[in-house]
């Protein structure tokens, strides 16, 4: 530990020195917090620590928690124990935040399993990411910033914009991932959302036909906030019962990206590379 806790120090300090972007943002602070106790701290941490030998490694606990899955129909039961698995682990971090008891009562965990059942049964769609944000060190297009600079969108904007997009990009991997056939609504949705985006970009760009550049870019930003703000409720959703907001919010930053869409009334003359 202390070797791996002195490599991820020593390649963030050569990072910083070189004034390139500093590696393992997600460990360096466990790294340093190690790197910090005395020796015999670290000894008691350790002693801490049990081994079990033969145990299954993280990438394989899906499928053995699938294989005890018996009431769920054979096909869907590695989907079942995905989702389990993540209402499991959100739990663990709440506990740990003190948002709620450490112990899982075995009736909260029969619920949960009927609550899977019942909307594996009825086809329904999961929002799986609306209490999850964005890694700290996540990366957006960078065509998803340059869309909104060109209306002079401001940072809460920008910061919206990244979270929506993330959630709505894993959302749709989930889904396809777990349903091949999900791909046609997920497209066919696209094509809704730009619609609905068409019919108010046209408009848009009639109405600044005589409008100065300041004029113009203001008239974009209320249609990106349109997209943050009213159209998770003014456009139908993608399956019936859904209620994510993120889904729409985000949606519309994929699309943003791929310049299907766009903000600012000449985005495509403007974003031309």
């Amino acid at each position: 530990m202390e070797k791996e806790a002195d490599r991820v120090a020593t390649e963030r300090a050569n990072a910083k020195s070189a004034g390139a972007k500093l590696p393992h943002a997600a460990r360096a602070p466990g790294c340093d917090a190690f790197l910090a106790l005395d020796h015999s701290a670290r000894l008691n941490l350790l002693h801490r620590v049990t081994i079990q030998q033969d145990s299954v490694t993280i990438g394989q606990i899906p499928t053995e928690v699938a294989k005890r899955l018996h009431l769920i129909p054979r096909q869907q039961r590695l989907r079942a124990a995905n989702r389990l698995l993540q209402w499991w682990d959100l739990q663990i971090v709440f506990s740990l935040c003190d948002k709620r008891e450490r112990v899982i009562q075995r009736s909260e965990m029969e619920q949960q399993i009927s609550s899977i059942i019942a909307d594996l049964e009825n086809g329904t769609l999961v929002a799986e990411f609306s209490e999850f944000s964005q890694p700290e060190d996540y990366e957006p297009d960078g065509m998803l910033t340059r869309q909104i600079a060109l209306v002079k969108g401001k940072p809460s904007d920008i910061a919206k914009a990244i979270r929506a997009q993330w959630r709505a990009k894993e959302q749709r991997s989930s889904w396809i991932i777990n349903n091949p056939q999900m791909r046609l609504t997920i497209a066919s949705y696209d094509r809704v959302l730009t619609e609905r985006w068409s019919d108010r970009h046209t408009q848009m760009v009639e109405d600044c036909a005589d409008l100065e550049p300041a004029q113009v870019e203001a008239k974009g930003l209320e249609l990106l906030r349109w997209t943050h703000e009213l159209a998770p409720n003014q456009v139908e959703p993608i399956a019936h019962g859904w209620s994510a907001h993120y889904y729409v919010q985000g949606t519309y930053q994929v699309l943003a990206i791929g310049r299907h869409v766009g903000w600012h009334a000449d985005y495509l003359k403007l974003l031309k590379d």
